[in-house]
This record gives structure tokens, C-alpha cells and sequence, in this order.
């Protein structure tokens, strides 16, 4: 039954206008209308035409509001915002002091603070026109400060980067603990399925503790069965010594663990035939070392998504991404660089 929304002189009008060629957003609008005009709700428009229900019911609007010219009329122009410039930019400033998980909470804050209604579509695409994206924050340490790691970096770690020479070799170095179970990440996975990853019920692990050279990005490591401790420290440094015999001075840039502070590693710094010099990170910088980068493509390339029957299978994974490093060669350097992004900014909170 027609005559819901439409005028018999408009349902006339959108029908000519229907057999005529006419651009398909325009005529998917007018299909919406008329089957509104027929007393299909919104949300069965929506199935039947395969948009969104809050679509068929700005087609509505716009016809309510500028007729069937308005509906015949493709404004990829855009019309006048419903915000002015001045509140514009304060829904800007609200954005970027308060995380808001969805459009609709936005549409909130705009009809509360400017008495200007949204549906949650038109404000989704008003906040891409803002430049706002909907995306996770990144954790970082509740302690980090910026300021801090600016400062170490200009007056400490850049300083010691451009020096870093054959006679002054520069290594980052920390451990890794990878355990045996599922590592699940990101990927593409058909729309409407499910994708599983097997676990396993062990908690195992792998440690491995590493040193990647600054600016060769040449990694060296050493695997141990218990924890890292004082002692693995020491023989980690003591391999750095010997692949630099004629080195004066061997740089170390690592964080603040127990074990890099132990009575055990200060004996051994202490050494007449000691060349290695500890540079201590600020605490809560792990951004700052470079060698967590390394750890990040080392996961994602040979454990993440992947799901290994036996142990033996998965320290298998784990040692082949070691012995092919080569194979990733243009993956590292174009990972590991001398840029640094400094955590610890100020964290918008959810309203």
C-alpha cells in the first residue's frame, strides 16, 4: 500500500525517473523511498537493498527536507556542515582529549554541548572528514615520561649512535622468553568467519638472550634452558669481546633488570681485560631499544598464527628464523632505524 511518505505527484515523479538512466546512488535512494512509500520499515529497506538501516532513513530526511529534487541531486560537493568551523574545532579538541569507543557516543556529546542531532553513519563519516580514524590505543607503562626519554636520547643515545665505530662498537641488547602455545595476531580472515589457532596447555619456553649492533644491525644470541640471569649476562658480554678483539670500548645499551645491576656484573665491569661499558635506559623505555623491534619481526615471522604439534617442532620454528636472518635482511634495516617515537604523552580517557 502506497502513500506512506510520498505525494502521488512524487511516487509518480521517482517511478518515471526509475525507468530513466539515472546514476545508481540515485537510484538505489529512490528505490529506498518508494519502498518506504510501500510501508517497508527501515530495516527491511536495508536487507532488501543491501545498505544500512540509519541510510534509508537519511534518504527519508533528505526527501522530507528538499523534496524529490533533493533526492535526484548527487552533492558530492557536500552540503553545509550541520557544525559551525568555531564547534567544529571544539568536537576536535573533545576528540583529542577524550577516547570515545563509538559514533554514537560523539552524536551524544554534539547534541548535548551543541544541541545538533547526528545518527551515528553521518557522524562516523563527518569524524573521517576530521581526520579521526577508529583504531586501539598502544599500552604503554603507566610511568613512562617523554620528557625523560627525549632528553636521554639527545644528551646520551643519539650522541652514542653516531659514534658507534669499529673501534667503539654500539649493541642493544635484551632477552626474549617466547613460550610454547598459541601466539594469535592479526590477519585477513573472510568476512562472517570464524578462524581457529590451536593451543597448547604447556607454558615452556624459549630464552634467548640477545645483542643487535648499531648501525650493522648484526645480531648475536645465546640460548639458555633457565632464566636469564647475572652469569648469562656476562657470557653474553664476554661473546661481544671476542668478536671484537681491537675494540677500545664496547658499548651496551640495555634496561634496568636486577641482573644487569648485580653485584656479579659490576665485579666483572670492574676487570682489568673488561672492555664493555653498560649504558643504562631509563626506566620505562623500552621504545628506546632498538632490539625490541628485532623482537617484534622475529615473533611475527616465526611464531605468530602458526600452531606446532611438539615442542621440538616449535624450538625447530624458532632456531630456522635465526640461521636465516639473511633471508630478512631488508626487513630489518627498514624496521630498525635511528627514529624513535618517545611514549609516556598525555592518554585521553574514555568519557
Amino acid at each position: 500500500m502506497s502513500g506512506a511518505i510520498l505525494t502521488p505527484e512524487d511516487r509518480a515523479h521517482l517511478l518515471l525517473m526509475m525507468r530513466q538512466q539515472t546514476p545508481s546512488p540515485v537510484h538505489r535512494r529512490m528505490n529506498a523511498l518508494l519502498l518506504v512509500d510501500d510501508g517497508w520499515t527501515a530495516e527491511r529497506v536495508a536487507a532488501a537493498l543491501f545498505i544500512d538501516a540509519d541510510t534509508v532513513r537519511e534518504h527519508r530526511r533528505l526527501y522530507q527536507t528538499a523534496g524529490v529534487s533533493g533526492v535526484g541531486r548527487l552533492q558530492y560537493e557536500g552540503g553545509e556542515p550541520a557544525l559551525t568551523a568555531e564547534q567544529l574545532t571544539a568536537l576536535g579538541a573533545e576528540l583529542d582529549a577524550r577516547l570515545y569507543m563509538s559514533a554514537k557516543a560523539v552524536c551524544a556529546f554534539v547534541e548535548r554541548s551543541f544541541e545538533v542531532t547526528y545518527t551515528a553513519h553521518a557522524m562516523a563519516k563527518l569524524l573521517k572528514r576530521l581526520s579521526f580514524v577508529y583504531k586501539k590505543p598502544k599500552r604503554v607503562p603507566a610511568k613512562a615520561n617523554e620528557e625523560t626519554q627525549r632528553t636521554f636520547f639527545e644528551a646520551t643515545l643519539g650522541p652514542l649512535m653516531a659514534a658507534a665505530n669499529d673501534d667503539q662498537p654500539l649493541y642493544f641488547v635484551d632477552a626474549t622468553h617466547p613460550s610454547y602455545t598459541a601466539h594469535a595476531a592479526y590477519g585477513w580472515i573472510r568476512k562472517g568467519q570464524t578462524r581457529e589457532l590451536k593451543s597448547n596447555h604447556g607454558r615452556t619456553n624459549i630464552n634467548i638472550n640477545g645483542a643487535l649492533s648499531w648501525p650493522g644491525r648484526e645480531f648475536v644470541h645465546r640460548q639458555t634452558t633457565g632464566r636469564i640471569t647475572s652469569a648469562e649476562m656476562i657470557l653474553l658480554f664476554e661473546d661481544l669481546q671476542a668478536r671484537h678483539p681491537a675494540a677500545t670500548a664496547i658499548r651496551v645499551v640495555l634496561d634496568n633488570a636486577s641482573y644487569n645491576h648485580s653485584k656479579e656484573v659490576k665485579a666483572w665491569l670492574a676487570c682489568d681485560d673488561c672492555r664493555v661499558e653498560l649504558v643504562y635506559l631509563p626506566a620505562y623505555a623500552p621504545n628506546l631499544n632498538l632490539i625490541e623491534r628485532f623482537w617484534w619481526l622475529f615473533k611475527k615471522t616465526a611464531i605468530y598464527n602458526e600452531y606446532f604439534p611438539t615442542f621440538a617442532e616449535f624450538k625447530a620454528a624458532v632456531e630456522s628464523y635465526f640461521t636465516r636472518l639473511d633471508h630478512y635482511r631488508g626487513e630489518i634495516e627498514s624496521l630498525i632505524t635511528g627514529k624513535f617515537h618517545f611514549i609516556g604523552k598525555f592518554n585521553p580517557q574514555a568519557p
